[in-house]
């Protein structure tokens, strides 16, 4: 979920850093503490076809899960990469991925991938 505001943080007695969120489209009964080193990111960026090359096997990066019932963004990691020549359309490399939450793997193009801004 998107978070619409950071209401306050704490630190745990084993260093570990909480922030109490609200996520968007929420109200404040749904407000919860959440691990910032395991819950919190960035918000991640489309790659343009120029970019694919940044992509590398072992990446963590957001894809876009499509299937019968529902659509979201999901975490995943880059499994393997067949990088292709590409054309005047764009990027044809075919990214395979594996989503976090259930390590169902899948075969992608870069219009789906998503990733973290670089600083």
């Amino acid at each position: 979920y998107d978070v619409e505001t950071f209401l306050n943080y704490r630190v745990l007695c084993n260093g570990e850093l909480e922030v109490r969120v609200r996520f968007a489209g929420f109200d404040k009964a749904e407000d919860e503490w959440v691990n910032v080193e395991t819950a919190v990111r960035e918000r991640s960026i489309p790659l343009e076809p120029s970019e694919c090359g940044m992509v590398n096997i072992g990446d963590l990066v957001l894809c876009y899960l499509d299937r019968e019932y529902y659509q979201l963004y999901c975490d995943a990691h880059v499994v393997d990469i067949q990088r292709q020549t590409h054309d005047d359309k764009g990027c044809t490399c075919v990214f395979v991925v594996c989503y976090d939450h259930d390590y169902s793997e899948e075969n992608v193009s870069l219009e789906r991938i998503c990733r973290r801004p670089i600083t």
